[in-house]
């Protein structure tokens, strides 16, 4: 299934995370660190962004970042590529050092931007590698706090929420973060939102950021409303749906019903399996090859698109 356009435009700010390939390490010591934290500096001045927060781990990498005119998949393409090519000089290795491309989720920054912060900030004591974000060194915690200075570091938008000025505002910005780590965290940022899953934000949000980014918004799909079009076009009942056995009439409906689910985003196959009592995996299964047959044959093609315009009214 082809992967959703990624969505640009100035201004947007990004979760991005980045993993090392197979879960290896992507950095093996400081001077690894030291060299990539170059890498985003020489990036910034050359494509204008900035970068909000950073956490460097062994095996992954988090950014929160705005973009100005250049879109956010050349920077992070110029950033691996660069750190690949000088960690495979440097320690004598070969071959790729990321697994495939990053993930960013655009985020509404108004009531997401400081949290976001928090979260980055607190990925160590959370993995339980520190219990104070204040001590471990290669995250963008001490430069909020003034331990120490990151000239690129963009902190002025996110510390306009902390209603303080001067040392009071660097106490109050290392409390908020360590209130965060007694509870867990209010938002999933590694997930969008119902409404779109590149985008955490409300509906409102989502429509501004898909007119923004000149893409067609696609409006919520209520899941009830899926399987009703499916059980009246084979004429079945959602007991029958659900039904144990082989009924090919039945499989069928169900290998469309989930094709729906995965193309409107109105559902997860988890979701969707444990209504139906149904393994996702037989779900999935069955729509890969729903899939291709559509490619061979017309009339499965055909009765898929027939289901979608009903979905779409």
């Amino acid at each position: 299934m082809a992967r959703k356009p990624r969505l640009h435009f100035p201004g947007a700010v990004y979760h991005v995370t980045l993993h090392g390939n197979g879960n290896q390490h992507v950095f093996l010591d400081d001077t690894d660190r030291t060299r990539f934290l170059l890498f985003i500096q020489e990036g910034i001045e050359k494509f204008g962004h900035k970068v909000y927060a950073y956490c460097l781990h062994s095996t992954n990498l988090q950014l929160v970042i705005e973009v100005d005119n250049i879109p956010l998949s050349r920077i992070m393409q110029q950033l691996g590529f660069r750190y690949t090519r000088w960690f495979n000089d440097w320690h004598g290795q070969a071959g790729h050092l990321f697994q495939g491309r990053y993930k960013a989720i655009l985020i509404d920054p108004e009531p997401h931007l400081l949290d976001l912060v928090r979260e980055v900030h607190l990925a160590p004591v959370r993995a339980g590698n520190e219990n104070d974000p204040m001590r471990y060194a290669w995250s963008s915690h001490r430069a909020y706090c003034g331990r120490e200075k990151v000239p690129w570091l963009s902190i002025d938008r996110p510390m306009l929420e902390i209603e303080e000025t001067g040392i009071k505002a660097l106490m109050k910005f290392h409390s908020y973060v360590n209130e965060g780590s007694q509870k867990p965290a209010s938002v999933d940022f590694t997930r969008g939102s119902e409404f779109d899953p590149r985008i955490l934000g409300n509906d409102e949000f989502v429509r501004g950021a898909m007119k923004l980014s000149r893409q067609k918004y696609q409006p919520k799909v209520n899941p009830e409303k899926v399987l009703r079009i499916v059980l009246e076009r084979y004429k079945l009942t959602e007991e029958e749906l659900g039904a144990p056995g082989k009924n090919r009439l039945c499989a069928e409906a169900r290998a469309y019903l989930a094709w729906l689910y995965l193309e409107t985003g109105c559902g997860t196959l988890t979701a969707l399996g444990e209504q139906l009592g149904r393994d996702v995996s037989s779900l999935s299964s069955a729509v890969r090859r729903l899939q291709i047959k559509a490619k061979k044959d017309e009339k499965v093609a055909d009765k898929y698109q027939k289901l979608m315009n009903r979905v779409r009214r």
